[in-house]
């Protein structure tokens, strides 16, 4: 590609017609599988596609998939494939537990992502992403950056220095490093169910993947074992949190193993989601002037160049609306959890038979042509109260939903509201016109190579 060639825009192509050939999902299958899904899908509330997966149901219509994830639930359990490639990477902790234990450790968990804990956080957030701004200020206008690398980074940053104190840099480079290294090993296809063939190679892949957290396990239980020892009056992070706790239903406390379990979640749900939130802000930004010049003013106008604060946040209406429509279009988590159908049901009017595949994808939802006006187009006023009025609470699903919603989605809005509010008021970001950007799907959604981007500090 020559220099002044354009970037390939992120997920601008239209749905494909017909669902992805079988034979290509062989050896050819899609970074993205979510582009792969065809227009019907974003047309229909719910579209049934058989194959050599299975009876699978994608469901949109949004109370429809309040039924799977709410009103009977019971009948929607996860899928046993599902279930063992998450746990895998996360251990057996809350994205993967059910029933009694899950609720047990929810419950513990809870008081750290409450409304007080979460005001106490914010100076830490502001002021780590004003250091990072005077990052960029020290690399110069013009400098090129990664900007899914810089919010990354940021964002781990942030999530050890507020929930794990001392410890947190290690916990953080050693969590982030394993799953780094995952890389094929979460690459699971067509080949990975085919009898004979698929045993052998998921043996691999999970081989992989405990492999790329054995020495992460020896130092995060080294640490657990060392914090028992020596346990503090009034604990001082999260992790010390998690090895007090009890469980004031049961009694229980949580093992040293899920310990680990719930820390590796923390860390990828709490620094990379957000990161992926940020990143494609500000490549959103980037393409949108209009929108950008909006942002800018209101930022101007509320904190005229200081660092926000959280009470700032209410006064920062166009801020969060400008993330928000940034997580419709590319939400970091494009699928929840397949479920199976336990038994005979029916979801928007259509009849889903016993041992059918149950699929609900905000990536889907989000374009879906019966809940969005202009659904591909970037517009952060349709969350303005106003135009959000009557919109069903199953029709936005960033942070998933029913019971199961993430425990830290009002943590991670505002650490991304005052990211931006404190970055975006210092800084432009263009996009650097040579590179592709292709999106990678493997747990959350990434962009594969980056997004490079130019600094341009602005002048108020």
């Amino acid at each position: 590609m020559s220099a002044a060639a354009a970037p390939r825009l992120i997920a601008t192509a239209p749905p494909p017609e017909k669902p992805y050939p079988l034979y290509r999902w062989l050896f050819d299958r899609p970074a993205n599988e979510f582009e792969t899904i065809p227009r019907p899908a974003y047309e229909l509330p719910v579209w049934n596609w058989k194959s050599f997966f299975g009876n699978n149901f994608v469901v949109s219509d949004p109370a429809g998939v309040k039924r799977v994830l709410l009103d009977n639930v019971a009948n929607y359990p996860k899928t046993e494939m599902e279930t063992k490639m998450l746990g895998a990477v996360v251990g057996d902790g809350l994205l993967v537990s059910q029933g009694d234990k899950w609720k047990a450790h929810r419950r513990l968990m809870s008081p750290s992502f409450d409304f007080r804990s979460i005001v106490s956080y914010a100076p830490a957030m502001a002021g780590a992403a004003s250091d990072y701004a005077d990052s960029w200020a020290a690399k110069g206008s013009g400098s090129i950056i990664d900007i899914a690398e810089d919010m990354t980074l940021l964002t781990l940053r942030i999530i050890s220095e507020t929930m794990f104190s001392a410890d947190g840099a290690e916990l953080g480079e050693l969590v982030d490093g394993s799953l780094a290294m995952l890389g094929d090993a979460l690459d699971f296809g067509l080949l990975d169910i085919v009898p004979l063939i698929g045993p052998p190679r998921m043996k691999k892949k999970m081989d992989r993947i405990h492999q790329n957290f054995a020495e992460m396990d020896r130092t995060m239980q080294a640490l657990i074992k060392a914090r028992e020892a020596n346990p503090h009056e009034t604990p001082r992070d999260l992790l010390d949190r998690l090895i007090a706790a009890r469980d004031g239903e049961t009694g229980v406390r949580l093992s040293n193993d899920e310990v680990r379990d719930e820390t590796v979640i923390i860390f990828l749900a709490g620094h990379e989601t957000t990161a992926l939130a940020l990143t494609y802000t500000w490549y959103l930004l980037s393409q949108h002037p209009e929108v950008e010049a909006k942002l800018h003013e209101e930022l101007q106008r509320v904190l005229g160049g200081r660092t926000p604060e959280y009470a700032d946040l209410a006064n920062l209406p166009y801020t969060k609306m400008v993330i928000e429509e940034s997580m419709r279009l590319y939400p970091p988590a494009p699928g929840i959890s397949a479920r199976a159908v336990l038994e005979d049901d029916e979801i928007a009017g259509v009849k889903v038979p016993k041992g059918a595949n149950i699929m609900i994808s905000p990536w889907v939802i989000h374009r879906h042509r019966l809940l969005w006006e202009r659904p591909d187009v970037f517009d952060p006023e349709r969350f303005s109260p106003e135009r959000s009025q009557g919109r069903h609470r199953f029709a936005y699903l960033p942070f998933g939903g029913g019971p199961r919603v993430c425990i830290g989605m009002a943590l991670a809005m505002t650490e991304a509201q005052l990211i931006l509010a404190t970055m975006a008021q210092r800084f432009r970001l263009k996009l650097v016109s040579d590179q592709d950007i292709v999106l990678q799907h493997r747990i959350t959604m990434r962009p594969r190579d980056g997004i490079k981007m130019i600094l341009a500090p602005r002048k108020n």
